[in-house]
């Protein structure tokens, strides 16, 4: 169709000499070949949202189904739940920690460095521990008084997870940046790396709170 119309553009321009016209017909010629031999434009790959999604969703119902049951072994150590007893330091077992720690690995759902932020929590608390000493104590423990991850009522998030939405999703290479929001009190920020085709969780934060996040937390 084309090349028929270019041939009769030609034949009009030999019958006209006017020299604007021939101008004119010469730039319309130029742009059907140029329209010819145009590559089509690849189609943009979008990210894998939906492997993000899942591992959240997946985490969250995991850790709902299995999170009280990750300290098979007692990680705070010398309470004092007798009056008569006395001397009773509190402690917290590092080694303990590790069992947690390598319990909560096994959900295949978040990283060595989630990890290590709860390692620090946990050493950080055993240091202030040691160097200052509480003794005959039997009570929350300042800095472990909750759930590390969901707070004082986790069943808030738990109850809700089918309710979330993400609003968010940013992925920049290996890295992901998502919100996901069940309320407006209860928002939570990950951020995640892909590791041999599959995503982690790098970090959790609160997003009702982060008004400003911090997305160096992308590279640590």
């Amino acid at each position: 169709m084309k090349n028929r119309l270019i041939t009769t553009l030609y034949i009009y321009l030999k019958q006209h000499k006017n020299v604007i016209k021939q101008i004119l017909f010469l730039c319309i010629i130029s742009g059907l070949f140029c329209n010819c031999h145009q590559t089509p434009e690849k189609k943009k790959v979008q990210p894998a949202y939906s492997d993000i999604k899942k591992t959240i969703t997946n985490y969250l119902y995991w850790y709902k189904k299995h999170g009280t049951h990750l300290e098979t072994v007692p990680i705070i150590w010398g309470y004092n739940q007798d009056t008569i007893k006395k001397d009773s330091v509190l402690k917290v077992r590092m080694p303990a920690v590790e069992v947690y720690l390598s319990n909560f690995k096994k959900s295949n759902l978040v990283s060595e460095n989630f990890l290590n932020d709860l390692r620090v929590i946990y050493k950080t608390v055993s240091d202030g521990l040691a160097r200052h000493p509480v003794k005959d104590y039997y009570g929350p423990l300042p800095g472990l008084q909750a759930d590390l991850l969901f707070g004082f009522e986790p069943e808030e998030t738990f109850d809700h997870i089918h309710e979330g939405k993400f609003t968010n999703i940013y992925v920049m290479d290996d890295k992901a940046l998502v919100k996901f929001v069940i309320s407006k009190s209860n928002i939570f920020i990950f951020t995640l790396t892909k590791t041999k085709g599959k995503w982690l969780i790098d970090s959790q934060g609160d997003g009702a709170s982060d008004t400003h996040y911090d997305y160096s937390k992308l590279y640590p």
